[in-house]
């Protein structure tokens, strides 16, 4: 177990226009040049907001509770929201929001410049980007994956609203969402209908726990369950890319006869689809 006052440390975002935020940074202790490390975007609740860059650390601390948790040797980012302003510009009580009404805020941007920055100079591997949050960081979560989805290899997102009407866009990715069945902050009737709608669209990927008779501090007993974290960490763009390749395989070889054509394909696909390896700096500035 870590103290995440301490190991994580403080810095501080400045945009072209001046904006700031400032946010936690955990970089493993053995971090290694020569290796690439997942990364964890951790988007706190409404109680967390300010500017300390300090109380919003609390929930992600339940993660390193566990010394064989797999974050240990990840990188984490958490961004602290300043007062009086939301991830996302929707109502809280519903649990239910439309994207098309609730444009990107500024505090979203910056989040997503912040993550920018740290996978530029870290050594990060891009298959393995993962985000969670919750309650105001559920909204985060569930709005990142949203329209951000292709850069996320699995979301966790806590006691959040959605978007319900966009299950197409999201029956791709692998979520484990996480609700209260008593919440009277956040409705879970959002994370029910997303949960139902993502399996009627075919989504094969999507997890839903409702704890019975818990309020809204589902996050206490979602961040503590190891079994969430070895999922998370299972979890690759690489992998979805290799069965959509297979899917891909399957449907042109059902269209085209000949083992030449289908080692053409195979070619193509492996040339279309080769990650290379970067290495990034050592001293993240």
């Amino acid at each position: 177990m870590i103290d995440c006052k301490t190991e994580f440390r403080k810095c501080l975002y400045t945009g072209p226009d001046g904006y700031t935020m400032p946010y936690r940074l955990y970089i493993p202790q053995n971090y290694d040049c020569g290796e690439q490390y997942p990364l964890v975007l951790y988007l706190h609740g409404a109680g967390n907001r300010g500017t300390d860059n300090e109380k919003h650390l609390y929930p992600i601390s339940l993660w390193f509770r566990n010394e064989n948790n797999p974050i240990y040797d990840a990188v984490v980012i958490a961004p602290q929201c300043p007062d009086e302003k939301r991830w996302v510009d929707a109502e809280w009580y519903p649990g239910i929001y439309t994207v098309e009404n609730a444009p990107e805020t500024a505090e979203m941007k910056a989040v997503l410049a912040i993550l920018e920055r740290v996978m530029e100079f870290c050594n990060i591997d891009e298959d393995r980007v993962y985000v969670t949050g919750e309650s105001m960081g559920g909204y985060a979560a569930w709005d990142l994956l949203t329209r951000h989805g292709a850069r996320f290899a699995a979301g966790v997102p806590i006691c959040g609203g959605v978007d319900a009407t966009k299950a197409a866009l999201l029956k791709r990715i692998p979520i484990w969402l996480f609700h209260g069945s008593k919440d009277t902050t956040v409705l879970p009737e959002g994370s029910r209908l997303i949960f139902a709608n993502i399996r009627k669209a075919g989504g094969e990927e999507i997890r839903y726990t409702e704890y019975t008779g818990v309020g809204h501090n589902a996050w206490d007993y979602a961040n503590v369950d190891a079994e969430l974290h070895e999922w998370l960490f299972r979890q690759s763009r690489r992998e979805r890319r290799l069965v959509a390749e297979k899917k891909a395989r399957q449907k042109k070889t059902a269209v085209i006869a000949g083992s030449g054509a289908g080692a053409l394909f195979l070619s193509i696909a492996a040339i279309l689809f080769a990650k290379k390896k970067r290495k990034k700096n050592c001293e993240y500035r």
